[in-house]
């Protein structure tokens, strides 16, 4: 089995992942105090810096091609989610709704924690529906031979 590279966009996510659930399980045990609420802050700018720049012409930036079209999709659908969620959650958090806070702050380490599964397994498998272009072409070529 050949190793698998590891790029800056992933260490970027990975560590943006990590950050969150210490500013989440911080929150979730102190209420939500000024730290915990930076720290989750900190985590949801990285991932979406390293989402977003590359949109916006960072190639850097940018995760190498490869893994399931659906899975790559899926999970911008829930990271999307988890943004969102957590957009709700700080409003919360200002109205003093602090029993809504807390539930919406498990909701988006639910769909965060879903969503780094998903891009970490939708990059690993190997399916017929792959992005990389040198595995379309190397599907297509074997399908030219077996004719």
């Amino acid at each position: 089995m050949k190793p698998s590279r590891f790029s800056v966009p992933e260490f970027f996510h990975y560590i943006s992942f990590l950050l969150y659930l210490g500013g989440s399980s911080y929150a979730q045990a102190q209420n939500g105090i000024e730290l915990s609420l930076w720290l989750m802050t900190f985590a949801v700018v990285i991932s979406a810096m390293t989402t977003i720049l590359p949109w916006l012409g960072f190639r850097w930036l940018g995760i190498p091609v490869q893994g399931s079209r659906f899975g790559k999709g899926l999970t911008l659908f829930f990271q999307i989610g988890s943004w969102i969620s957590y957009a709700a959650a700080m409003f919360f958090r200002l109205t003093r709704n602090l029993p809504l806070f807390h539930r919406l702050i498990t909701v988006t380490t639910l769909l965060w924690a879903a969503w780094f599964l998903l891009f970490i397994n939708s990059r690993r498998i190997s399916s017929s529906d792959m992005l990389s272009p040198a595995s379309q072409s190397k599907q297509t070529g074997e399908e030219k031979v077996e004719e």
